[in-house]
């Protein structure tokens, strides 16, 4: 580097887009910051021409599923934190936050730890954690001082799905324990007993079709569950998150408890957005490839959450990214015994700008407070995280509009062998992707640094969003 290269990096010519406003600029970053916003006048080591294109802080998923064991399958799903990093970044998201799962018998510490110690020399991009209760919740709220001393300030809890279910009393516990621990709730609202009545009903009638799915869970299970907890967390005065909502009934449940407390807030994911149920009645089982939980729902419902994300009622936009292979998917099982969860990281965030900024359904800063500023005030990481200024870490996204491609199975870095949006034309892709000022992906191809990710230790969340 010559005296007059004064920055490691400058990126030139771009519109900087953050949460809260957007203008033509450049950004300098050295030592993995951004040192400077506006024009700058020194030279970079490395210089890139922005010019058409979209500045934007590195995406922030704050729901996935690597390396993570199912019973009932007999394996981890797909992808690990080498894998599941690397489409992350082609894609243009910079930081991850994983769900650590308690089993049963242990404490949350070991959990944590054991995530830990797997991302630590395979991390291609930064990571956090939260933690998820699943077990004798009057003991691990003992825990939560030590959990959040670890730098893990949010834990999950379970409404349904067999082995990971607590109990209203277990749930009325750990958001008691985590408001007073300075924690986030984070909630899977679907109601266990009408989903396990359901199931029962279609099991006795020999209906085992994954066609059944919708039917067996129900948009009113999802409805009655978010109404019960956000009514629970407005009497306790607990700060809640509610994953993956999916249908019109449970945001109705949320604006509603908004009016008693307002440290309520709300997640949606790709699927629920650019997805019909209808894929539930495709022949030959290929419908099966498409199972999640909560199942995706009805046009109706995705055009709610639409209106949602334009109005604000829908804080953050994550992927539950929990990928199978096809044979897993295809293999012969009742509806509920199918491998629940799809791959979605490198693709969610180009078809969130294609299909909502590309089509005038958000604005660019809408997109940015989405996809990386929502995400890094809730879960503790703002403002090293989540913008794009002075002091922040140089995690940064250069999206081009230009920048047309079909999707398709072979590009994807996953270790899924399928895509459920094969074929989509996507508007709009991160030309470059840039963790703490590295290169980590270039045009949908992701670098390979395992182990340069680093662990974020999350700090008090930020509710104001």
């Amino acid at each position: 580097m010559t005296t007059h290269q004064q920055h490691d990096l400058v990126i030139r010519g771009g519109t900087v887009v953050n949460a809260d406003e957007m203008a033509v600029g450049d950004v300098a970053v050295r030592g993995g910051k951004v040192v400077q916003v506006g024009i700058v006048d020194g030279s970079g080591a490395d210089e890139v021409d922005a010019t058409g294109c979209l500045v934007v802080p590195g995406a922030i998923d704050v729901h996935t599923h690597f390396h993570h064991w199912v019973g009932y399958v007999g394996s981890h799903n797909a992808d690990d934190y080498d894998s599941g990093t690397r489409a992350a970044a082609a894609g243009g998201i910079t930081t991850i936050v994983n769900y650590a799962f308690q089993e049963e018998g242990e404490t949350l510490m070991t959990a944590i730890e054991r995530d830990l110690e797997l991302a630590k020399t395979t991390a291609n991009i930064d990571y956090g954690l939260h933690v998820v209760v699943t077990d004798n919740a009057e003991k691990a709220v003992a825990e939560f001082p030590q959990v959040v001393k670890a730098g893990v300030t949010s834990v999950k809890v379970f409404g349904a799905v067999s082995g990971f279910q607590l109990p209203d009393a277990g749930i009325l516990e750990v958001l008691r324990a985590a408001r007073d621990a300075g924690m986030i709730v984070n909630v899977h609202a679907e109601d266990g007993a009408l989903i396990d009545f359901l199931t029962r009903t279609f099991e006795q009638r020999g209906d085992l079709g994954v066609e059944f799915l919708p039917q067996a869970r129900p948009p009113q299970a999802e409805a009655i569950a978010t109404r019960k907890i956000a009514e629970y967390a407005a009497l306790l005065e607990a700060p809640v998150y509610f994953v993956h909502l999916s249908t019109a009934g449970a945001l109705e449940a949320v604006r509603d408890a908004r009016k008693k407390f307002d440290q309520i807030f709300v997640e949606t994911r790709p699927v629920y957005l650019f997805l019909e149920q209808s894929v539930y009645e495709l022949p030959n089982k290929e419908g099966n490839k498409y199972v999640c939980l909560p199942p995706i729902r009805s046009n109706t419902d995705s055009e709610a959450l639409w209106e949602g994300l334009q109005a604000g009622e829908i804080q953050t936009y994550a992927t539950d990214h929990a990928p199978w292979k096809a044979e897993q998917k295809l293999a012969e099982a009742p509806f509920w015994r199918i491998p629940a969860g799809v791959s979605n990281l490198q693709t969610s965030v180009p078809m969130l700008f294609s299909e909502g900024v590309q089509k005038g359904k958000l604005d660019a800063c809408q997109f940015v407070a989405l996809t990386s500023t929502n995400p890094a005030k809730l879960f503790g990481m703002h403002p090293a995280k989540g913008v794009i200024a002075p002091g922040a870490d140089a995690d940064i996204a250069v999206i081009d509009p230009a920048d047309v491609r079909r999707l398709t199975v072979g590009e994807m870095h996953s270790n899924a062998d399928y895509d459920p949006y094969e074929g989509y034309e996507c508007h709009g892709w991160p030309r470059l992707v840039f963790s703490r000022g590295d290169l980590v992906a270039e045009r949908g191809n992701a670098l390979h640094s395992p182990g340069r990710g680093k662990y974020i230790r999350r700090d008090t969340n930020n509710y104001d969003v």
